[in-house]
């Protein structure tokens, strides 16, 4: 018996180790669509905040971008600059600085392709859900297209008192037709209603009106900012009417 047991502990022991990640800092450049989703107690008590952005990372460690927040039911943009730091342990640090001069600082993981990372708001209070994602240089509404599925998930705020007055959760599958038009996905053999339009920047920031459906009921039109990122594959985004703190994801059907 004692035999068998050292016999098993060396095989234990001669079993190699998980490699860790290993990631090329150089490759965590260029331009990136983020968001960051979830609570704050930065300035107040427990809030919800839902951000979305894009920056552009140099080969110097500086960084540049634009950031717009809906907090406390109302959406606020800044131009930001900053910088980054990217380690072969796959780690990656940031500071953005917004024009009122304010700082905000974040800390996370790439992956080792460098073309996405998930990260979080390190200063006290910060929101802990955040994604970055490789986008390009120059988008139109082609860059969408296909069929997606639709996530939206957030609260409603009382915009005069900050608090939480409600939720809002919808899925569904839409179509876009790379020519700015969004249409229900109902299947092969059913007509597709209209769910809206989108309007793609050169930046890749996108600007639709969703007409979603609650109860088979059409609700009155919704409007988000957002950012085409993957290529396309994937859109993330902010509803950007007053009282709401919401986050919209379209992610390719063929992505999932």
């Amino acid at each position: 018996m004692q035999r068998y047991c050292f016999l098993l502990f060396a095989s234990i022991c001669a079993l190699p180790a998980s490699p860790a990640a290993v990631c090329n800092p150089k490759a965590f450049h260029g331009a990136y669509g983020f968001s960051l989703t979830g609570n704050t107690t930065i300035g107040s008590s427990v809030r919800p905040v839902a951000v979305v952005g894009r920056l552009v990372l140099d080969d110097s460690g500086m960084l540049s971008g634009i950031a717009s927040a809906s907090f406390m039911g109302l959406v606020f943009g800044n131009d930001v600059t900053g910088k980054y730091e990217a380690h072969a342990d796959c780690s990656v640090t940031w500071s953005l600085q917004d024009d009122s001069g304010n700082f905000q600082h974040f800390s996370g993981t790439m992956s080792t392709d460098g073309r996405r990372a998930a990260f979080r708001q390190t200063d006290p209070g910060g929101a802990d859900d955040g994604t970055l994602l490789r986008t390009i240089d120059g988008c139109s509404d082609a860059n969408l297209a296909g069929v997606l599925k639709l996530v939206v998930t957030g609260r409603t705020v009382d915009v005069d008192t900050g608090t939480d007055s409600g939720k809002i959760s919808f899925q569904d599958l839409l179509i876009a037709d790379g020519a700015g038009n969004l249409s229900f996905d109902e299947g092969a053999d059913e007509p597709s209603p209209t769910a809206g339009t989108y309007n793609v920047g050169d930046d890749c920031f996108v600007e639709l009106v969703l007409k979603l459906r609650a109860d088979a009921k059409e609700m009155a039109p919704l409007h988000f900012r957002a950012i085409v990122v993957e290529n396309g594959s994937e859109v993330q985004g902010i509803e950007t009417d007053p009282g709401t703190v919401v986050a919209l994801r379209l992610v390719a059907k063929t992505a999932d």
